[in-house]
C-alpha cells in the first residue's frame, strides 16, 4: 500500500530504466526493428529495372517508351526533311502577306537610281516584281543577285520602303576598251570583264584591243602609257596581244610598234626619244621592232625609195637604228 502524503497528493511512481526512453526514440527503435536502417533508401526506377533483369524478368515498359520516342523522332525528321513544315510555314506567311497587301502593304511604285546605260525593262524584269505584289513577300536579296547579273551593273542594292515602294540603287561599270576576238566585238571594263556586245559603235573612241587574253593584260599597259607616255598613247589605234606574251601597238598611221615581253617602259621611252630625234614614226615605214634591248630595228615599206632618210647616222645607246627587215623573231 502506497502511503498518502500529508497534503493528500500522491507521489509519482519512480521511473525505471525502461520508462526513461523518450517516446521518439522508442518509435525509431520500433521502426528499426521493422524496416531496417533508416539511411537505406528504396531503389529508384532504374535500380528496380536492373534488379528485375537480374532476376530474369524483362519488363516491357522501357522498350515501349523507347520505341515511341524513336517513332516520334522519325516522324519529325520526315516532316522537316520532306519540306512539309517549311511548306506549311510558307503557306501561313503567304496568307499573312496577302492580308497585309489588302491593308495597303503592296508594291505600287519602283524607284531606280544610278541607271545610265542599263536597259530599264531588263532591270525591272530582273528585279521580278509586279504592281500589287505583297511588299513583305518580295525577296530583296534574290532581286539584288538577279540585277547584278546584268552586264552593265557593277553592284546593286534593293530595299523596301514601307508601305508600298521598292528602291533599286545601281552602280554601273565604266567602259574601258573595245575587245576584238574571233571577229566579235565587246565593250569591257577596266578589269577586263566583258560588259556587252550590243551598241559597240557608240564606243569607237575607246582603246581597241585585239587577241585572246588581251582584256586581262591591257589595263596595266594602258595605265603605264597614261602615266609615262600620254602623247604616244594618243597615237595608238589598237593594242594587239601576240601569243599571249607581249604587245604590238598599231599607230594611227598604220605603223606597228613591236614591244618586248619585259622592260616595256624602257622600250617605250627609247621609242619616244628616237622619234623626237629622227621622227621615225612619221617616215614611210611598216614597223618598229623594240624586242631587242640593245637596238631599235625599223622595217621599211615595200615602196620606200631610200632608207637613207630613215636612219642616217641614227645612234642608240647600245646599237643603231637599222633600216630594212624587222628584228629577228618575226611576229612572235
Amino acid at each position: 500500500m502506497k502511503k498518502a502524503s500529508r497534503t493528500g497528493v500522491r507521489a509519482a511512481p519512480r521511473r525505471t530504466a525502461k520508462s526513461k526512453i523518450a517516446p521518439g526514440k522508442r518509435r525509431n527503435a520500433a521502426q528499426t526493428r521493422v524496416f531496417g536502417r533508416r539511411s537505406q533508401r528504396p531503389p529508384g526506377p532504374v535500380g528496380r529495372w536492373l534488379a528485375e533483369i537480374g532476376a530474369g524478368e524483362f519488363p516491357m515498359r522501357p522498350f515501349t517508351a523507347g520505341a515511341g520516342a524513336l517513332f516520334a523522332g522519325v516522324l519529325l525528321y520526315g516532316l522537316f526533311v520532306g519540306g512539309h513544315v517549311a511548306d506549311g510555314a510558307n503557306g501561313v506567311a503567304e496568307r499573312a502577306n496577302r492580308l497585309l497587301a489588302m491593308s495597303g502593304f503592296s508594291i505600287q511604285d519602283v524607284t531606280v537610281t544610278g541607271r545610265v546605260r542599263t536597259d530599264k525593262e531588263a532591270l525591272l524584269a530582273a528585279a521580278g516584281m509586279e504592281r500589287g505584289d505583297p511588299i513583305f513577300g518580295f525577296d530583296t536579296e534574290a532581286a539584288r543577285q538577279r540585277v547584278e547579273r546584268l552586264g552593265w551593273v557593277e553592284s546593286a542594292t534593293v530595299t523596301r520602303l514601307l508601305p508600298d515602294t521598292i528602291r533599286i540603287d545601281v552602280t554601273e561599270r565604266r567602259p574601258f576598251a573595245l575587245w576584238q576576238r574571233g571577229g566579235m566585238l565587246s565593250v569591257i571594263d577596266a578589269e577586263g570583264r566583258p560588259i556587252t556586245d550590243e551598241g559597240v559603235q557608240e564606243f569607237a573612241h575607246l582603246p581597241f584591243i585585239v587577241g585572246f587574253g588581251a582584256p586581262r593584260e591591257a589595263p596595266a599597259l594602258l595605265k603605264l602609257m597614261q602615266a609615262e607616255q600620254p602623247q604616244l598613247l594618243q597615237r595608238v589605234r589598237a593594242f594587239v596581244r601576240v601569243s599571249g606574251r607581249r604587245w604590238n601597238l598599231r599607230l594611227e598611221n598604220g605603223v606597228d610598234v613591236k614591244l618586248p615581253e619585259s622592260g616595256v617602259a624602257k622600250a617605250l621611252a627609247d621609242l619616244v626619244a628616237h622619234d623626237a630625234r629622227h621622227r621615225i614614226l612619221s617616215r614611210d615605214i611598216v614597223a618598229v621592232d623594240l624586242r631587242l634591248p640593245d637596238r631599235v630595228s625599223v622595217e621599211l615599206a615595200a615602196d620606200a625609195g631610200s632608207a637613207q632618210g630613215v636612219a642616217a647616222g641614227a645612234k642608240s645607246k647600245n646599237g643603231i637604228v637599222r633600216p630594212g627587215a624587222a628584228g629577228v623573231g618575226g611576229n612572235t
